[in-house]
């Protein structure tokens, strides 16, 4: 695998311009990663976005109000692009039914992400994978920006609300993020409040009694100096664990069971992962063949997907307190 500069991601996207490329993202494509390939797709001429399975409902309930077509999104892996280009992940594994095809693809692939690095070996692939970045969107942004491409309001709508997602109310973020969201505003010609308006959707009150009732129900306790709320959430585990660190928790984690598929959503409250030298898209990538399964993300925010078998999902969430609690350890002994 080689390693890009930006100039040398800028130099690949310029050769590709008029190729044909397909744009992918993991399964159940995400804002961040819709936003991403809608963007890129307006640069690229002969682009196509394909879905390994589907997108969220808020990633169709923001394509719909800003104006595009649902439609662009194929499901048809193409065999015949000159590139591929993976945005919003760096391995094959979470690509769900794309994920053979990319591994047998004969021609270049590129990733453009903005989680922890991982090496895919064996492979013609190329990566430009920086977590100075706050999302993939404010990476493709960046690079339409030095590419000379400059987008219209309803993209540059898109792409803010790309990277206001993936900012959780902009703990998440850099720099470069305000400065991108203010003048992406500027061009949308969009308040902050009216974009927001764009990706905010109200649950049912049963859904949110649902939620506050489980959130109530989880577990929480001091362990190695932290508060830990942790458990099952009985719909999205993100929104579980999101809310957790909003009522006081150190770290969360939750898991949600569809079937035989588990979901994890585990949250760090900043700025304890430079405090402490936690990253918990390494934990979880690194935890995942627990229920044998990927997992990665943020060092504040990250994911683990994979099967039910036995309790598996009980040695996760363990093994993921004990880690914290490990490497909070020698971060005191460190600062001792």
């Amino acid at each position: 695998m080689e390693l890009l500069t930006f100039d040398g991601l800028k130099s690949l996207l310029e050769e590709h311009k008029e190729k044909r490329v397909m744009l992918t993202f993991h399964s159940i494509g995400d804002t961040d990663s819709v936003s991403s390939a809608f963007a890129l797709s307006e640069y690229m001429k002969n682009a196509t976005i394909a879905t390994p399975d589907f997108i969220t409902n808020n990633c169709k309930r923001m394509l719909q109000r800003l104006g595009f077509r649902e439609s662009m999104i194929k499901t048809e892996f193409d065999d015949g692009a000159d590139l591929i280009i993976m945005l919003d992940v760096n391995n094959f594994e979470e690509c769900g039914p794309f994920a053979e095809r990319l591994a047998h693809f004969g021609k270049k692939i590129l990733v453009i992400d903005h989680h922890a690095r991982n090496e895919i070996s064996g492979h013609d692939v190329l990566s430009f994978n920086d977590e100075g970045y706050n999302s993939t969107t404010s990476i493709v942004y960046d690079a339409l920006e030095r590419l000379g491409h400059t987008v219209g309001g309803k993209t540059a709508a898109l792409i803010a609300i790309g990277i206001i997602s993936d900012s959780a109310d902009f703990i998440n973020s850099f720099p470069k993020t305000f400065t991108q969201v203010g003048k992406l505003l500027e061009t949308s010609g969009m308040g902050y409040s009216e974009l927001l308006e764009n990706i905010r959707h109200v649950a049912s009150p049963e859904s949110r009694l649902e939620s506050i009732t489980g959130l109530f129900g989880a577990t929480a306790e001091v362990r190695h100096k932290l508060l830990f709320v942790y458990g099952r959430a009985s719909f999205h585990a993100n929104h579980f664990a999101d809310n957790a660190l909003k009522v006081g928790a150190d770290v969360s984690i939750f898991y949600a069971i569809t079937g035989n598929d588990v979901t994890f959503s585990a949250r760090l409250r900043s700025p304890l992962d430079k405090e402490l030298g936690i990253h918990l898209g390494v934990i979880m990538r690194d935890l995942a063949p627990v229920i044998n399964g990927t997992g990665g993300g943020h060092p504040c925010a990250a994911g683990v997907y994979g099967k039910v078998s036995g309790d598996n999902y009980k040695e996760l969430i363990n093994r993921f307190i004990s880690e914290i609690g490990t490497r909070s350890g020698q971060s005191s002994k460190h600062r001792s």
